[in-house]
């Protein structure tokens, strides 16, 4: 073949694969349609969204050593009206991995302790009979003798809860025991009030003063977390004043693993508030209990002695008993007004 004749055939096979190259390119882009396109952005957000819904499930709240929540943002809200918050996670970022060893060395933050709501009855009970005198003289009678077992059964009978259910919106009570010339509680005696709130002791002038029991039952219906809430110890002029302890009981199944929950105050209390230097011990959902010592000054809590402001700017209020170097944060709302919540006060014996 002479020369000329392959340069001819290099040419024609050149035009030939660049034609061919040309015609590929041409059907590769025709086949992507509008509908391709829908397509895949449609599995993009699909993705993407599924792969939102594993990262929650996934996420955990941060918690230090003692298995506390160590940010203000691990608080999650289960009662019913709780502590407005979302629950925080380790991102991937080293600046969230950082700032959690740093945290957790030696907090264990929140607002507050985990806010508590009075009992709220079901409407249930317009036409439940009860009879108050009888039923105030039973249970004088139980919880005269300390039978506070037979005391909390009879508290949750229909006839119990729609004779408290009865003096709704008012801070009246059905009154039972000693009284003065004047008819007024005066000595022993037992009291209902509205929200399932009950009261056993001493009375002076119509008030609670002297040693006494007060306890805010829940209807065995509700789906709040607290299941009681007693204080007993010294009253005068209707509310706890003096030596006391307050304790709180809760349902396992409703408590969270980011909440402080309070379940024991002991120290002085004036005007229902904590005053002086306070024994505190809180639990978790898994039953595991943490002491701490505080001093609160009429309701609010003194800032831990040559401790520092968390991150966020929050207060040291209380320090475990057995790691001074652990603290519960507050911020300076949360750290105010601080005793007995809930408890009604005032009112007159209702015949």
């Amino acid at each position: 073949m002479e020369r000329n004749e392959k340069i001819k055939i290099a040419i024609t096979a050149g035009i030939a694969a660049i034609i061919l190259l040309i015609l590929v390119l041409l059907l590769a882009l025709s086949g992507k349609s509008s509908n391709d396109e829908d397509k895949l952005a449609g599995n993009i957000a699909e993705y993407a969204e599924s792969g939102a819904e594993d990262q929650d499930k996934d996420t955990d709240p941060i918690v230090n050593a003692s298995g506390q929540a160590s940010d203000e943002d691990a608080k999650a809200a289960t009662q019913e009206g709780s502590s407005d918050s979302s629950t925080a996670s380790l991102g991937a970022s080293k600046e969230t991995v950082s700032e959690y060893l740093d945290t957790a060395k030696n907090s264990v933050s929140g607002n507050s302790f985990y806010a508590t709501n009075h009992a709220v009855f079901k409407d249930v009970y317009r036409k439940v009979d009860y009879n108050v005198d009888e039923q105030l003289k039973e249970l004088f009678g139980y919880w005269s003798q300390g039978n506070t077992e037979a005391v909390r059964d009879l508290v949750h009978l229909e006839r119990f809860e729609a004779m408290s259910y009865s003096l709704n919106g008012s801070n009246n009570f059905y009154y039972y025991g000693e009284m003065d010339s004047e008819s007024l509680p005066n000595g022993t005696g037992v009291a209902v009030y509205a929200n399932d709130q009950y009261y056993y002791g001493q009375w002076v002038n119509g008030k609670r003063s002297g040693d006494g029991t007060w306890f805010s039952f829940y209807p065995g219906y509700s789906s709040y977390v607290v299941t009681e809430h007693m204080y007993t110890g010294q009253w005068a002029e209707d509310r706890p004043n003096g030596k006391g302890q307050e304790h709180y009981d809760y349902n396992p199944e409703h408590m969270n693993t980011a909440d402080i929950y309070l379940q024991n105050i002991i120290g002085v209390f004036t005007d229902g508030m904590y005053n002086g230097s306070m024994y505190v011990i809180t639990v978790d959902n898994a039953g595991n209990t943490t002491e701490w010592d505080g001093i609160c000054s009429r309701g609010k809590w003194e800032a831990v002695r040559n401790a520092s402001l968390d991150k966020k700017g929050k207060i040291p209020v209380l320090s475990a008993r057995l790691n001074k170097d652990n603290h519960i944060y507050m911020t300076e709302e949360g750290a105010t007004n601080n005793g007995v919540s809930n408890l009604i006060s005032g009112g007159s014996k209702r015949d």
